[in-house]
């Protein structure tokens, strides 16, 4: 009888291929801890030099684009765990911003981008002064750090051109310069009046100065109108002198030689004298005394005239 011995079964390793078979047991766990592309950062980029499997223990290191730059204390890299996973990484890269570009004195700068890698700002001046320099400025690169492109600009004060004179008039506290909205104050000589604006001040147009308008003008004062000179009319005044009735007649005898007349009777005429007297108007209170005046003389005159006649013989 025969006894059949137990069959060797196909599956197992020989021998000498154990020690590989091991080996490959051991690399396993390896394989199986591979964490894959590593996660994406903003604003930066992994350094995989090559690398497409990423196992236990693999360190990747970020960087960040050229507009940002790391925030300093924070982590930029990524470690892969045993549990085929990477390691917690927060955003580590701000944008890069240029210096803060200062203040210009009378002036503005605009900068609607804030002051960051690539953003532009502008420059302008307050109202009566004039902008010297560029009108912006970038924000660049400048070798390891970034800088701004132009320097800041200078506003200067705007001043008119000197005030124009006038004729017959002065400029009340004059002065050498004039600014913006300065203004100046005219007078006229003793004896004129002024005509316009009593002040005109300093604008601006297009950069320049100039005033608000023309100056004013001092005419001479009209003359005040003279009365004319009143005209004395000639008043006439009827004086009455003493008259002497017929009645009144008397005779007189005079011997004389027998060639002359004996007897002469004159009768005493009436007698009326007209004087003419110039005054001045009614109501220049002159009339009344004048008036006085004629009468006295007319006495005085008839009283002289009887005393002739007496000596004369003519009357006794």
């Amino acid at each position: 009888m025969t006894v059949a011995r137990p069959s060797v079964p196909a599956a197992l390793p020989l021998p000498g291929e154990l020690p590989r078979l091991l080996l490959l047991l051991l690399c396993l766990p390896a394989v199986w801890a591979d964490c894959g592309p590593p996660p994406a950062v903003p604003n930066a980029q992994p350094s995989l030099e090559g690398r497409t499997s990423f196992p236990e223990d693999t360190i990747v290191t970020y960087k960040c684009d050229e507009s940002f730059m790391k925030i300093p204390g924070k982590p930029d890299s990524v470690i892969c765990l045993q549990s085929s996973q990477w390691s917690d990484i927060e955003e580590f890269c701000n944008q890069k911003s240029c210096p803060n570009p200062g203040e210009i004195p009378n002036g503005q700068i605009d900068a609607p981008n804030g002051i960051f890698f690539g953003a532009t700002i502008s420059f302008s001046c307050d109202t009566g002064y004039k902008l010297f320099g560029p009108t912006t400025s970038l924000c660049l690169t400048s070798g390891s750090g970034i800088q701004w492109s132009d320097p800041l600009p200078e506003c200067r004060e705007i001043y008119c051109p000197a005030p124009p004179q006038i004729d017959n008039g002065i400029i009340q506290g004059e002065r050498e310069h004039y600014g913006y909205r300065q203004s100046i104050t005219y007078l006229c000589n003793r004896g004129f009046t002024m005509i316009g604006e009593h002040s005109i001040y300093c604008t601006v147009n297009d950069d320049e100065g100039e005033w608000s308008g023309p100056p004013p003008e001092c005419r001479a004062n009209s003359l005040a109108s003279k009365a004319p000179p009143t005209v004395q009319k000639p008043t006439t005044v009827n004086v009455r002198t003493t008259e002497v009735s017929p009645t009144s007649q008397k005779t007189t005898t005079q011997t004389t030689t027998p060639n002359a007349q004996a007897t002469r009777s004159t009768p005493a005429s009436r007698t009326t004298k007209h004087f003419r007297e110039t005054t001045p108007d009614k109501g220049s209170g002159t009339s009344s005394g004048t008036t006085h005046l004629l009468s006295g003389y007319t006495y005085f005159t008839l009283t002289g005239l009887l005393g002739t006649l007496v000596t004369m013989g003519w009357l006794t």
